[in-house]
């Protein structure tokens, strides 16, 4: 079932066989290659440490080591029948469960004994995900994602829904976790209300609070500046904030359906490695130009969006 408030999709991109070709091979080569869609006179660079690779997870994930990964951050498709040029979220009901499994199941042996995951999904399927999880890993939160819709007209049988549901999952009490980089500062307000003697001196004062199991942040509308051709892009603030607290400085990170590419932003942005599969190549293309730019930013320029909102 659709979100209501879903904008209209423009169907995906078609890319020609010639295309497919060589954007394949850009992907399985080891340097860092031109991209497809650079404007004239511009190279397309990715580090070395992120790999972007136009496959299927499920089909390749025997060519990734076992326990190799810090953080997986996974936003599968939904089984809400976007389109992403493929039919690739065409499954619903059992289908979609038994496919959300099949991937899990995959996925979870490639953590770390230290390692931890962050699953996307929506309120139709997060019960039936949650539980098959929790068979698994331990459960940390359920974070909702308040994604600020404005209020509109639509349904008038239920009330309107607004939020994803996101998992977080470890594989054992001794997870990774650095609080730190994610808070959020105090405003001066705050800051002053706070001023009372026995608070002096407090950390959390001078760093900043807790992230919420809410976290409300902005979907990316079409005529946001961070927002690029795919139908359920995330905004970079949730994903960095992800990477940032549960992945070490210079850990890997794994993101099974890596879309436009978000979630290597965050590990090219934050000096993380990144390993991420997608199979629409277009998208891959996407990904390529959009983790050069983030490589090619200034370090001035890389602040921490996680401890926005």
């Amino acid at each position: 079932m659709r979100d209501e408030f879903d904008e209209p999709q423009a169907p995906a991109p078609v890319i020609d066989r010639a295309a497919k070709v060589a954007v394949q091979v850009a992907e399985d080569t080891p340097r860092a290659q031109p991209a497809k869609a650079a404007a004239p006179g511009a190279v397309a660079t990715v580090p070395d440490s992120i790999r972007l690779l136009n496959r299927d997870f499920l089909t390749d994930a025997a060519n990734l080591p076992d326990a190799s990964i810090d953080l997986i951050v996974a936003d599968p498709p939904y089984g809400l029948g976007k389109d992403y040029g493929n039919d690739s979220d065409m499954r619903s009901g059992e289908d979609f469960l038994a496919w959300t499994r099949e991937w899990l199941d995959l996925a979870i042996p490639k953590l770390k004994p230290s390692g931890s995951l962050y699953v996307f999904c929506t309120w139709q399927y997060a019960p039936e995900i949650f539980v098959f999880l929790k068979s698994k890993l331990t459960m940390i939160n359920e974070i909702v994602w308040d994604r600020r819709v404005p209020s509109m007209g639509g349904t008038t049988r239920r009330f309107t829904s607004v939020h994803d549901n996101i998992g977080f999952f470890a594989v054992s009490k001794n997870y990774y976790f650095d609080l730190d980089p994610v808070r959020i500062p105090y405003d001066a307000v705050t800051k002053k209300a706070r001023s009372r003697k026995i608070f002096e001196g407090s950390r959390w004062l001078e760093l900043g609070y807790n992230p919420k199991d809410v976290w409300s942040v902005s979907r990316l509308h079409r005529q946001h500046a961070e927002r690029v051709d795919h139908p359920t892009q995330k905004p970079l603030e949730i994903v960095e904030r992800m990477v940032l607290a549960s992945c070490p400085p210079g850990g890997r990170v794994l993101d099974p359906f890596m879309g436009s590419g978000t979630t290597a932003v965050a590990c090219a942005r934050q000096k993380r490695e990144f390993v991420g599969y997608e199979i629409n190549e277009s998208y891959c293309a996407i990904a390529r130009e959009r983790v050069s730019a983030a490589a090619a930013a200034p370090a001035s320029a890389v602040q921490g969006v996680a401890a926005g909102a």
